[in-house]
C-alpha cells in the first residue's frame, strides 16, 4: 500500500485542519447511522454491538470516550490495573516491559487516567482474548533521534515503530480482541507512529483513539486492521485522527522509497487506517474523522483481487485533506454511506499534487448518500476504477469551488454501473457536462448540473 503525509508541522497547519473539519461538522451535520453491523450475506460470527445511534455519537462531535473496565470484566478471566502493575503514570518511564510482563491470553490489560510512554514495540502471536483499554488515559513514545523506513535505530525508542502488534496475517489473533480509550500525543519533534497493527481471526473493537499533534516520522500511519479470515469481525469507531501526517521528505526518516512503480520518490504506508492485501473477513469504520494524510486517508479495500474478498463499510465519517485518495475502498458488497469528504488545504506540488476524495477500486461497490465539498480541487471528486466489477452511486452530492475539475470518472473497465441522484454544483466556474463527467458506460439517471438535468 501506498501512503502519503503532509507538508508542515507549524500550528498554521494544524489549525487549517481542524477548521476543516469544524466546517465540515458545522455546515453538513452527518447523523449516526442506526442498525446491524453485519453486512448483507455475512456468514457468521457477530460484530460488537453499534451502541447508541444519537447526536454524541456523531463523528462531527469531535466524541472522545473512555473506556469503562467495569463494562469488560466479565469478558476475560484476568483484569490488570496497569499502574498498580507497575507502569509509571506520569510518562517519565518505560512502560513496555510491564506490559510484555502483563499481557497474556484472556486478560484485559486497563489504564488509569495518566501519561505512559512506550520505548520499544509489543508484539504477540498465539494468543487468545486480549484487551487494551485506557480511560483517558495518555499514550506517548520515547525519543526518536533516527529512523529508517519502519525502524528507529536511535533515541529512547527502539526497533520497529509501532506501540501494539497483536496477530501476524499467517497466525491471526484469535477470539476477542478490544483497544481503545487513549489520546496519542504526538505534539513536539518526530513523533508519532503506527498504533495497532492488528490481524484478527476473531472479533474487535477498535475505538475513542484520539491524535493531538502531527505525524511527523515518516512511518506507517495509526491503524492496521486486517479481519483476516472469513468468519472474521472488526469495528473501528470513534477515532480522530484529523491532524494527519507528513511526506516522509520533510522527516528524519532517511528511508529509500519503495521499489517500483509509478510513484516512486512519494511517502509509503503513512495512511490515517489500512487493511491488508489478502483480507477476507469484515471491517466497519464508522463514525470517525480521517484527515491531511499523504498516502491516503481511509484505505480500506477488502483485499487485492485474486488474494482477498472481504467486505469493508465506511460509514457516518469525515475526511479532510489526504493524498492519494480521502476514502478508497474496494471487496466484495462494500460500501460508502452518509459520509462527508472535504479538500480545502492542499498539500502543495513538491510531492505530488492529487487529492481525490472518493475512489473504488474492485469488487462490487456501493457510494450512497455521501457530500463532497472542494474548496481546493485537486483530483476528481469519484472515481470508479476498472477492476470494479459492480458499482452503484446513489444520492451524492459534488460541490466543487472555482476550478474546474471532473466530478464523475467511471472506467471503460467497469462491469457495470449505475449512478442515480448525482448532483454537481460547480460555484465560481460555468461547467459544461463534458467537463464534469467521464463517463465508461454507466446508466446515469437524475444527474444535475447547476441545477439542470443532464441525464
Amino acid at each position: 500500500m501506498h501512503d502519503r503525509e503532509s507538508s508542515t508541522q507549524d500550528s498554521g497547519a494544524v489549525s487549517t485542519r481542524r477548521r476543516a473539519f469544524l466546517a465540515a461538522a458545522g455546515s453538513i451535520g452527518v447523523t449516526a447511522l442506526a442498525g446491524c453491523l453485519s453486512p448483507t450475506g455475512a456468514s457468521s460470527g457477530g460484530v460488537p454491538p453499534a451502541g447508541s445511534t444519537n447526536n454524541s455519537t456523531n463523528a462531527t462531535s469531535g466524541n472522545f470516550r473512555a473506556i469503562d473496565p467495569k463494562q469488560w470484566r466479565g469478558e476475560f478471566q484476568n483484569v490488570v490495573n496497569m499502574a498498580k502493575a507497575g507502569a509509571d503514570p506520569t510518562g517519565e518511564e518505560d512502560v513496555s516491559p510491564v506490559i510484555q510482563r502483563e499481557i497474556g491470553s484472556d486478560t484485559l490489560l486497563y489504564f488509569p487516567s495518566g501519561r505512559y510512554k512506550m520505548n520499544s514495540q509489543v508484539r504477540r502471536v498465539g494468543l487468545r482474548n486480549i484487551g487494551i483499554i485506557g480511560q483517558n488515559a495518555t499514550l506517548t513514545h520515547g525519543r526518536v533521534d533516527e529512523i529508517k523506513g519502519f525502524d528507529v535505530s536511535m533515541g529512547e525508542f527502539h526497533g520497529p515503530a509501532q506501540h501494539f502488534k497483536i496477530g501476524i496475517p499467517d497466525d491471526p489473533h484469535r477470539g476477542k480482541f478490544v483497544f481503545g480509550g487513549f489520546t496519542l500525543d504526538w505534539r513536539g519533534k518526530n513523533q508519532g507512529m503506527q498504533v495497532l497493527n492488528h490481524h484478527t481471526a476473531g472479533t474487535s473493537e477498535i475505538r475513542s483513539l484520539r491524535q493531538v499533534g502531527l505525524h511527523s516520522l515518516g512511518c506507517q500511519g495509526p491503524l492496521r486492521v486486517n479481519p483476516a479470515t472469513e468468519e472474521a469481525r472488526a469495528r473501528v469507531h470513534n477515532v480522530d485522527f484529523r491532524f494527519g501526517g507528513l511526506t516522509y521528505q520533510k522527516t528524519i526518516n532517511t528511508r529509500d522509497t519503495y521499489d517500483g512503480g509509478p510513484y516512486a520518490g512519494r511517502s509509503w504506508a503513512t495512511s490515517g487506517i489500512t487493511m491488508h492485501p489478502t483480507t477476507q473477513g469484515y471491517l466497519r469504520v464508522e463514525n470517525s474523522l480521517f484527515g491531511g494524510w499523504p498516502d491516503n486517508g481511509i484505505y480500506v479495500i477488502g483485499g487485492h483481487p485474486g488474494t482477498g474478498d472481504g467486505t469493508v463499510e465506511v460509514v457516518n465519517c469525515v475526511a479532510a485533506n489526504s493524498q492519494a485518495s480521502n476514502i478508497r475502498i474496494g471487496g466484495d458488497n462494500s460500501r460508502i454511506h452518509n459520509c462527508v469528504v472535504v479538500t480545502d488545504h492542499s498539500f502543495g506540488d513538491e510531492f505530488y499534487s492529487e487529492q481525490r476524495p472518493i475512489r473504488v477500486d474492485d469488487g462490487t461497490c456501493t457510494v450512497s448518500n455521501t457530500k463532497i465539498v472542494q474548496k481546493k480541487p485537486t483530483g476528481w471528486s469519484l472515481t470508479v476504477m476498472h477492476a470494479v466489477e459492480e458499482a452503484v452511486v446513489k444520492n451524492v452530492k459534488v460541490t466543487i469551488k472555482n476550478t474546474p475539475m471532473t466530478a464523475l470518472v467511471v472506467d471503460d473497465g467497469v462491469g457495470q454501473a449505475t449512478v442515480d441522484d448525482f448532483v454537481i454544483n460547480t460555484p465560481g466556474w460555468d461547467a459544461t457536462k463534458a467537463q464534469v463527467i467521464r463517463n465508461g458506460g454507466a446508466t446515469l439517471k437524475n444527474v444535475f448540473l447547476d441545477g439542470e438535468q443532464i441525464a
